[in-house]
C-alpha cells in the first residue's frame, strides 16, 4: 500500500538517500501537483536529543521557507509525523552539479562562473535574512531543465551540521566541502558558506575537490592543515577560488568581491565550445529600429533573429495591444514530465498553471502562448516577427521573437556567440557578457545569453535572453531586460515567462 504523509502527500518513489534521510517523489493530492519530500532521520541518539533535533529542524526549515529567490528551492510545507520531520519542497527537474561533473568532466570556466554566481546570489539572499546553508557542495547545486541554477537543502543542511557528532563520534557532513572552523567545532557563519562555495567552484573546474584524500580522516586533516592544491584549469577563477579557501574566515574574499569576480570570469569564453560558429544561412546586418519608443539593436542571423533592446527611459504601459492578443483564459492544469534526451517533436500546446494575477497571451502569427501579469499590455512590432510586453508594476520589458522554419543554426550557444561577435564587429559599446550557458528547455537544446549594456541615458541594462529551435525548425528568443539596479527584484519574471511559454 502506498504511504501517505499528513493525509495529503502520497509517496511515489525514492529519489535519493543520504546519511540524514530519504528524498521522495510525492504527489500533493490537495493541490494536484508533484513535489519532493525529504524524510529527515536522526539515528544513533536518544529520544530526548532526537526530539530536540526534530524541533530545531522544523524551525530552521520554516525559516528557510520564507526565502523568496529563484535560485533557492521552494519549501512548501513542514510536517512532523512518526517522530521525524518531513520537508515538502518544490520538485526541481534537474541534474545536480555533481552528476554533471561525473558525466562530463570539468566545466568550462565561464559556465562554472555563471553557476557560482547564481549560487552566491542565493547565499547572499539567505544570509541577509539570517539563514545559513552549512552544506554547500555540488550535490546540493541543481542545474534545472528550465535553465535555473537552484541551491537545495536549505534549513535541512543547517540542522545536519548543528547535530555535530553522531553517537559514534563521526562528524555529519562532507568534509571535503566543510570549512576549517566547522571541523574545529566552531559555529558556522556566512564566511563558512563562502568557503564551501570556493570548494564547489574548485571541483567544478578541476573535476575533484581541493582536499580530496584517500580516507575521511586524511581529508579532514588536509582541510585543517594543508594549503589547497593550486588549480590547473580555473583560469580567471583562480584568484577567487584561492581567496575563498583561506583558512582564516576573516581573511576570505567577501561576498561582494566574489560577486564582481564571478561576473568578470563568466565573460570568459567556454573552452569546450567551438570558437568558430558553423556555416549557416546568409548573414544580415545589425540595425537599430525603433521599438516601444526606444532603440533596439536587432541582429538577424539566418533562421532566427535576436533582439537586444536598448530601452530609453521606461514609461508606463505601451500602446494598444497587438491584434493577436486574446482575452484572459483559464489555463488547463497539466502534469509536467521530464524532457526527453533529444527533441523529437514540438511540445504539445498545453500550459502550466499560471501564477495568481497572471493571464495567458496567445499569438497566432508566432504560434506560441505565454503568461504575462494582469495589467500588462503587448504590442506587435510592425517591422519584425516579435512582440513586446510591459506593465506598470515592473521596470522590465519582455520581448518574444520568432521565425518561420528554414535552414539555419543548430547550436543555440554557437548562434548567440556568432551574434555577439557581429555586435562587437559593428562597434557596440558598453556591452559586457555575463555568460552564454547551454540549457535544456522543453525537451530541446537551448542557450541563455546574459549580458549588460548601457542605454541612451547611460543606465546599465541587464538582459537575459533564451534562444532555442523547435524540431520543426521554428526559432524563438524569449528576452527579458530591466535596469541592472532592479535585476534582483525583477529576475523572477524571466523564470515565469519561460515556465509558461509554449510553442503551438
Amino acid at each position: 500500500m502506498e504511504r501517505q504523509v499528513s493525509n495529503r502527500y502520497r509517496l511515489i518513489e525514492p529519489l535519493g538517500e543520504g546519511g540524514m534521510g530519504i528524498v521522495w517523489r510525492a504527489y500533493d493530492e490537495l493541490l494536484d501537483r508533484t513535489v519532493a519530500i525529504k524524510e529527515v532521520r536522526y539515528s544513533g541518539i536518544g529520544d530526548a536529543k532526537r526530539s530536540e533535533l526534530n524541533s530545531r529542524t522544523i524551525r530552521e526549515a520554516r525559516a528557510a521557507g520564507r526565502l523568496d529567490h529563484p535560485s533557492v528551492v521552494i519549501i512548501h510545507d513542514v510536517i512532523e509525523e512518526d517522530g521525524r520531520p518531513w520537508i515538502v519542497m518544490q520538485l526541481v527537474r534537474s541534474r545536480s552539479l555533481a552528476e554533471v561533473i561525473r558525466e562530463q568532466g570539468p566545466l568550462p570556466v565561464g559556465q562554472a562562473a555563471l553557476i557560482g554566481s547564481r549560487v552566491l546570489d542565493a547565499l547572499r539572499a539567505a544570509h541577509a535574512t539570517g539563514v545559513l546553508h552549512r552544506d554547500v557542495k555540488p550535490e546540493n547545486v541543481l542545474l534545472a531543465d528550465d535553465g535555473r541554477v537552484v541551491l537545495t537543502d536549505f534549513g535541512i543542511a543547517a540542522l545536519e551540521a548543528e547535530a555535530g557528532l553522531t553517537a559514534t563520534g563521526g562528524l555529519v557532513g562532507t568534509p571535503a566541502y566543510m570549512p576549517p572552523e566547522r571541523l574545529n567545532g566552531e559555529p558556522a557563519r556566512p564566511e563558512s558558506d563562502l568557503w564551501s562555495l570556493g570548494a564547489t567552484l574548485y571541483t567544478a573546474v578541476e573535476g575533484e575537490p581541493p582536499f580530496r584524500r584517500d580516507s575521511w580522516a586524511a581529508t579532514v586533516a588536509a582541510v585543517l592543515r594543508d594549503e589547497p592544491r593550486p588549480p590547473a584549469r580555473a583560469g580567471a577563477l583562480t584568484p577567487l577560488i584561492m581567496g575563498l579557501l583561506r583558512r582564516d574566515p576573516a581573511a576570505r574574499i567577501s561576498a561582494e568581491q566574489a560577486a564582481e569576480m564571478l561576473r568578470a570570469a563568466a565573460a570568459e569564453p567556454y573552452r569546450t565550445m567551438p570558437l568558430q560558429a558553423p556555416r549557416r544561412a546568409r548573414r544580415r546586418s545589425v540595425r537599430w529600429p525603433a521599438i516601444g519608443g526606444g532603440l533596439a539593436l536587432v541582429a538577424a542571423l539566418g533562421a532566427g533573429g535576436v533582439v537586444l533592446v536598448n530601452q530609453q527611459q521606461h514609461t508606463t504601459p505601451p500602446p494598444t495591444p497587438a491584434p493577436t492578443q486574446t482575452p484572459p483564459q483559464t489555463p488547463t492544469r497539466t502534469q509536467t514530465t521530464s524532457p526527453t534526451a533529444t527533441p523529437t517533436k514540438s511540445p504539445k500546446p498545453t500550459v502550466n498553471p499560471l501564477p495568481a494575477g497572471w493571464r495567458l497571451l496567445t499569438n497566432a502569427e508566432g504560434r506560441f502562448s505565454i503568461g504575462i501579469p494582469q495589467g500588462w499590455q503587448a504590442k506587435k512590432n510592425p517591422k519584425r516577427a516579435s512582440i513586446s510586453a510591459s506593465g506598470p508594476d515592473s521596470s522590465g520589458t519582455l520581448i518574444v521573437e520568432w521565425t518561420a522554419p528554414e535552414n539555419g543554426w543548430t547550436s543555440a550557444v554557437a548562434h548567440w556567440r556568432d551574434v555577439e561577435q557581429q555586435i562587437k564587429d559593428q562597434g557596440a559599446v558598453d556591452y559586457t557578457r555575463l555568460g552564454i550557458m547551454p540549457v535544456r528547455y522543453l525537451g530541446m537544446q537551448a542557450a541563455d545569453w546574459e549580458f549588460t549594456r548601457k542605454n541612451g541615458q547611460g543606465t546599465l541594462i541587464h538582459v537575459l535572453n533564451r534562444g532555442f529551435r523547435t524540431a520543426d525548425g521554428r526559432t524563438y528568443a524569449v528576452y527579458w531586460e530591466t535596469p541592472d539596479a532592479d535585476w534582483d527584484t525583477n529576475r523572477h519574471y524571466f523564470d515565469t515567462f519561460t515556465e509558461t511559454f509554449r510553442p503551438r
